[in-house]
C-alpha cells in the first residue's frame, strides 16, 4: 500500500502544478523539468521542456566526492496565460518510432534550459516553430508586444543562482502535501 500512497502523492504534487488551460487532441506535451508552474495554458501542437538540472546540481562532499544536491541551482519554467499553436507531430509519418522517441514533427515550441536557468511566458501567444535556449545563470522573459513578441534575457541575481527567482515549499500534512509558490 505505501507504493500506492507515493504515486498518489506525486500525482498530488504534480496536478498542483497545473492550474487551468486546455491540450487540444492530438498534442504533445513534454516537461522535464521539475520546477514547473503552468496556469491557463491552451497547448494545440507541440510543445518540449527540456532542462540539464531537472531536479538538483552535481555539488561536491567534504571529501571531494560528486553529489546531487536536490531543489539547488536547479532549472525553472513558468507559463502563465500562454497560447502554443503549431502543427506538432506529423501523424502520418511512416518514421515515427515513438518508443524510441523517433518523432517526425512539421512544427514545435522546444524550451532547452542549462544549469539553473529560467523561462518565464506570459500573456503571449507563440504560434509556429520556435526554439528558446536559455543559458545557465539567465531568465528568459517572454511576453507579448504589438505587433510580435518581446524576449528579455537578465542573468539571475547572485542571491538568487541556488534557489532559483522563485520555488516551491513543500510540507507535509498528514497523508497529504501542501505545496506553496515562494517568490524569492
Amino acid at each position: 500500500m505505501k507504493a500506492n500512497r507515493d504515486a498518489f502523492e506525486v500525482v498530488e504534487i504534480v496536478v498542483k502544478k497545473f492550474h487551468g488551460g486546455s491540450i487540444s487532441k492530438g498534442s504533445e506535451l513534454q516537461i522535464e523539468v521539475a520546477e514547473f508552474f503552468w496556469k491557463d495554458v491552451q497547448l494545440d501542437g507541440s510543445m518540449i521542456i527540456i532542462a540539464e538540472n531537472v531536479m538538483a546540481a552535481m555539488g561536491t562532499d567534504e571529501s571531494g566526492e560528486p553529489v546531487l544536491e536536490y531543489g539547488h541551482r536547479c532549472a525553472r519554467c513558468k507559463l502563465q496565460n500562454v497560447r502554443v499553436l503549431n502543427k506538432g507531430i506529423d501523424w502520418e509519418s511512416e518514421g515515427n518510432i515513438f518508443w524510441r522517441h523517433e518523432i517526425h514533427r512539421d512544427e514545435c515550441l522546444k524550451i532547452m534550459l542549462h544549469g539553473n536557468a529560467e523561462f518565464e511566458a506570459t500573456d503571449v501567444t507563440l504560434e509556429g516553430n520556435h526554439v528558446f535556449e536559455v543559458p545557465d545563470g539567465c531568465r528568459l522573459k517572454v511576453t507579448s508586444t504589438n505587433p510580435g513578441v518581446s524576449m528579455q534575457l537578465e542573468p539571475i541575481e547572485d542571491a538568487k543562482k541556488d534557489t532559483g527567482s522563485w520555488y516551491w515549499s513543500y510540507k507535509i500534512d498528514g497523508p497529504h502535501v501542501k505545496l506553496e509558490m515562494v517568490e524569492s
